[in-house]
């Protein structure tokens, strides 16, 4: 499996019409592309920008992904479809940014998630700019290292990706459970030995990070309420 993050920059004016048009027309054309929606989030206006809507969609690897580009720009229905979408984003939105991102190897797949019963309605968006050529390393060890210890917080993991292309960017989504535990992390992090031995392999990896609160718009998957 491989995944597409879509970002889309709003204007603040139209986030109705965005949500009304990726629901009644986003969501059916990406399927007939052949992409999954995992989910599709609002960053919350305190902690990341706004007004803005992050998307994850899953495929089925990078043939795929060439058959899915083949598609939207070719003169078929679901090409003319793809740029009726395109037209109508640019009256909602002012920019969007595409990754293509490989999955951790213990990242699991939307199957997987439905049959767990992740609730993404709350969730942390973590982009981590890592040292050179060590995206795919980093990627590892979060899933080997630090989600475990993020699970005795309140955090369970949705994702970890490696962006495709780009030699020193990984995404980390986290689900948690409720607004509550934002709070219950906060009090308890800084008393776990764990989480400082975490630091110090995270801190030998990468450069920077940069989190967001998201939480699912009402049409998502994944979300329970």
């Amino acid at each position: 499996m491989f995944y597409v993050q879509e970002t889309a920059k709003l204007v603040p004016s139209r986030v109705d019409d965005y949500l009304e048009a990726a629901e009644s027309r986003l969501m059916p054309l990406y399927h007939d592309l052949g992409l999954r929606a995992v989910a599709l989030w609002e960053t919350v206006t305190t902690q990341g920008h706004w007004p803005e809507v992050i998307s994850l969609w899953e495929m089925d690897g990078l043939d795929a992904y060439s058959g899915i580009l083949a598609e939207q720009y070719s003169d078929g229905p679901t090409g003319r479809r793809f740029r009726q979408w395109l037209e109508q984003l640019g009256e909602v939105a002012t920019s969007t940014q595409g990754l293509v991102m490989r999955p951790s190897a213990d990242t699991a797949t939307l199957g997987q998630l439905k049959n767990q019963g992740l609730d993404v309605e709350v969730c942390v968006h973590e982009t981590v700019k890592t040292t050179p050529n060590m995206s795919r390393r980093y990627a590892e060890h979060v899933s080997k290292h630090w989600q475990p210890i993020a699970e005795r917080h309140g955090r369970s993991m949705l994702g970890v990706y490696s962006v495709a292309w780009r030699n020193a960017e990984v995404i980390n989504i986290w689900a948690l459970d409720g607004w509550e535990a934002l709070n219950k992390a906060t009090q308890t992090m800084p008393e776990d030995r764990d989480v400082w031995a975490w630091t110090e392999i995270a801190m030998s990896l990468r450069q920077d990070w940069d989190d967001r609160i998201l939480h699912a718009l009402p049409f998502s998957p994944l979300r329970s309420s």
